[in-house]
Order: C-alpha cells, then structure tokens, then sequence
C-alpha cells in the first residue's frame, strides 16, 4: 500500500482546504492554536485562496488554506517543503495582503479582524537566529 503525502500542496489543500472536509481543518486548527473548550473554533467558511493584484504591475499569488472562523478570524494555512527564497518575507507579504484586504471601502480600522498566519516549513524559517522547531510572532507588543 502506497500512501499520498499530505505535504504537497495538492495533497494539503484536498484534505483541509475543502469544505467537504471542514471538521478536519477546524481539529486541525485548533490543535495548532491550542484552542479548547469556548475557545475552539465551532465553524469556518473557506475564501478564496487567489491574490489579485492590487496595481497593474503589482503581485499575484496562490495561497494554500485560508479561512474565516466563526469569531471572525482570518486564517491563512502555508505548506512549504522545499526551501524558498525570502520566505519570512514572503509569510509577512502574504499576511499583510490578507490583514489588509479585510476592510472594504468606508469601514472602521477597529473592525479589522484577527489575522493568523500559519506557516507548515519542512526546513528551518530562522536557521542562523534560533535552532527552536516552533516559533511564534506576534504583530503587538507582548508584555504589556
């Protein structure tokens, strides 16, 4: 018996980007996030994963996994098995884009929602500043 590997992209995406298996991405999800009890998400709907360009120069891009969780979150889910080039530029580029792309035209900035970034790397993010296997980065500051 041969088994499909779920870190291609393809694979990845079948099993938790389709709403068929939505049960599936929000166990995932709240496994990673360690979501528990009122906490844990109850229901997601999935997006669009297409970057459109914002210019006509501008950059396009496919995302993997993104979703929107019953407490309004955005959740973007990036599988990476083969080491990129800028990628921890490229993970802030693809969750600025989302972050920014939450507000439509008149709204408030304190409606902004939630935005996660979650990235799944099959090599080192960070490989000369820490040897750690799980890091995490927050866009606030953390001690007050």
């Amino acid at each position: 018996m041969q088994y499909l590997d779920l870190k291609m992209d393809f694979m990845f995406k079948q099993l938790f980007g389709h709403p068929s298996r939505k049960s599936i991405t929000m166990a995932f999800l709240n496994a990673l996030l360690h979501r528990t009890g009122d906490d844990r998400i109850i229901d997601v709907q999935f997006e669009n994963t297409e970057l459109t360009k914002e210019t006509e120069d501008g950059k396009t891009g496919r995302l993997d996994v993104i979703v929107r969780t019953n407490r309004g979150e955005r959740i973007h889910v990036e599988i990476q098995i083969i080491p990129q080039y800028g990628m921890p530029e490229r993970l802030l580029y693809y969750w600025a884009r989302l972050f920014s792309s939450s507000l439509s035209k008149g709204e408030r900035y304190d409606i902004l929602p939630p935005t996660i970034m979650i990235a799944i790397l099959n090599y080192p993010l960070f490989p000369h500043e820490t040897d750690r296997f799980h890091t995490v980065f927050h866009i606030r500051e953390d001690e007050e």
